[in-house]
């Protein structure tokens, strides 16, 4: 592996390969790449126990990391950290966090940490606690009638971390203007986006997949830095049928990581 050293710690996320001929790949951009192969899409998969990779997408990883809960980073937590680079979010931002699950309670801590204030959209009040000890400053209840119009022009930016249909219109009323709704989570419906929300403020709906090599290293040196870190649930190898059945109840908290049996 070119660049990285014998027994080195290493991990490996979501893409395992790129062309790294095209224009995006020649601009740093290797996640964008149109030939871009992922680590589990057409391969063996998360249970094989070996793995071919290129050295591109095999990142060394800081000392201060726990190697236990390293994966969901090299994943979920680029996902929701590269928007914060993208989009150069100043650390006075508002930002709005949708979902505190997989995604979201990661992009709570990314958020807090760039030194943003920090708002929580949820749909259930005792997930309030959890979501204030992960970095939300503020916590909403986007059930509550009325919730988003009492944030009419507050936010910069909202990441939405959900696979579930959005009001898009009441996010982008409380949009500050010029602010933003950007997408991480695969709503499978089109989202229904009103001309006059995006004309009216001068805003803008985006989305990104996970990151580039050197976003993920950005990742991983903040997260070292600021001890970010998935919360997770750990299964031996030899359980993850039980693993399996555990994600699909719902119920997981909020990465499932399997292990070597020892």
């Amino acid at each position: 592996m070119k660049g990285l050293t014998l027994g080195q710690r290493v991990g490996l996320g979501w893409s395992s390969q790129s062309c790294l001929a095209c224009h995006e790949c020649l601009s740093g951009e290797q996640h964008l790449c149109s030939t871009a192969q992922g680590t589990i899409v057409g391969r063996h998969g998360g249970f094989a126990d070996r793995v071919r990779a290129q050295w591109t997408w095999v990142r060394p990883l800081p000392d201060a990391l726990d190697l236990a809960k390293a994966g969901p980073l090299l994943c979920g937590g680029v996902t929701v950290f590269a928007p914060l680079l993208i989009h150069n979010v100043p650390p006075t931002a508002r930002v709005g966090i949708i979902g505190i699950g997989g995604l979201g309670h990661m992009a709570l801590q990314f958020a807090n940490k760039w030194g943003c204030e920090v708002h929580a959209f949820t749909t259930s009040d005792s997930k309030e606690a959890e979501a204030r000890k992960l970095g939300a400053h503020y916590v909403h209840n986007t059930k509550q009638d009325g919730a988003l119009k009492k944030l009419s022009r507050t936010f910069d930016l909202i990441i939405s971390t959900i696979n579930a249909p959005l009001d898009v219109a009441g996010l982008l009323d409380s949009l500050a203007p010029k602010g933003r709704l950007h997408n991480v989570g695969a709503v499978l419906k089109p989202l229904e986006v009103p001309a006059f929300g995006l004309i009216m403020g001068q805003r803008s709906v985006s989305g990104s997949p996970v990151g580039s090599p050197t976003t993920i290293d950005h990742m991983l040196a903040f997260s070292a830095r600021h001890s970010i870190a998935p919360i997770t649930e750990t299964f031996p190898m030899s359980k993850a049928n039980d693993a399996l059945d555990r994600l699909r109840s719902g119920e997981a908290r909020y990465r499932i990581v399997l292990a070597n049996d020892i």
